[in-house]
């Protein structure tokens, strides 16, 4: 179905809000896919040394309480970071939420995420294509359950990855009708070249893309407009509340 030269680490967080510069992250969840098809599972609560506002707790359930003797962000940076290295990116619209605002967590704690050699696949995208729904609706078209107690971290990463699982042979059949040459072998980097299309990715979080070695916007009033054109709005976006890999790409093609 998919071959993996590396695992597949599909993951997903619980959060103090959506501000991927201000918000913490309080759980996390992850679920490794192996070459060899083991798969392991881990959760862990954190504490986000912050108050979690009612809003947020109304989605996920996560108290103060529930959280305060857990370790924070800071104190398992390091072993987190390792379970993530040399693994490619799973999640359910981590390009635009869980990838950035994980590499902010990483980035105040020194540490580089997501790794450039790691490839993101989000099932978002793909379902996308296929479909368009939320995680419980497609969870159950893809399954004929319910999925119960959505927004616990633990229980969407599994989602996540049954349903990626489950996508996979309608996949091959879309990318056998468009492309002659393709075998049936899908690995994480033709899944992402395909999702991305004519506009292939130059960072995570997909504010930009580049087309003939040109890097372009992919939104606001310079959307589809060379980056290198307006400088000021570079600036712009260089000072105000972006991903940090974000900023880091951009900052790159200034050298």
């Amino acid at each position: 179905m998919i071959k993996l030269k590396k695992p597949i680490v599909f993951f997903d967080l619980e959060t103090t809000g959506v501000s991927i510069g201000n918000d913490k992250v309080i759980q996390i969840a992850i679920t490794k896919v192996f070459p060899n098809g083991d798969v392991v599972s881990k959760s862990k609560l954190i504490n986000p040394g912050i108050l979690i506002p009612k809003e947020a707790t109304d989605v996920h359930g996560i108290t103060d309480e529930m959280v305060k003797d857990s370790p924070t962000f800071k104190q398992i940076a390091k072993a987190l970071s390792e379970e993530f290295d040399g693994c490619d990116l799973g999640g359910f619209n981590s390009d635009n939420f869980d990838i950035p605002l994980l590499s902010s967590e990483f980035e105040k704690c020194g540490i580089e995420f997501p790794n450039p050699e790691s490839t993101p696949i989000d099932v978002l995208k793909i379902e996308r294509i296929i479909n368009s729904h939320k995680l419980g609706e497609t969870f159950k078209r893809y399954t004929g359950k319910e999925l119960e107690n959505s927004h616990d971290a633990s229980v969407d990463t599994e989602a996540t990855r049954v349903v990626f699982e489950l996508q996979l042979p309608k996949l091959i059949e879309i990318i056998k009708s468009q492309d002659e040459e393709f075998q049936g072998e899908l690995t994480p980097e033709i899944i992402d070249k395909f999702c991305q299309g004519d506009e292939q990715r130059f960072d995570f979080a997909g504010k930009t893309y580049f087309k003939d070695d040109v890097v372009y916007w992919s939104f606001g009033k310079n959307k589809d407009k060379p980056v290198l054109d307006d400088r000021s709005y570079l600036n712009w976006v260089l000072s105000s509340e972006f991903p940090l890999e974000t900023k880091n790409k951009l900052k790159s093609l200034l050298t």
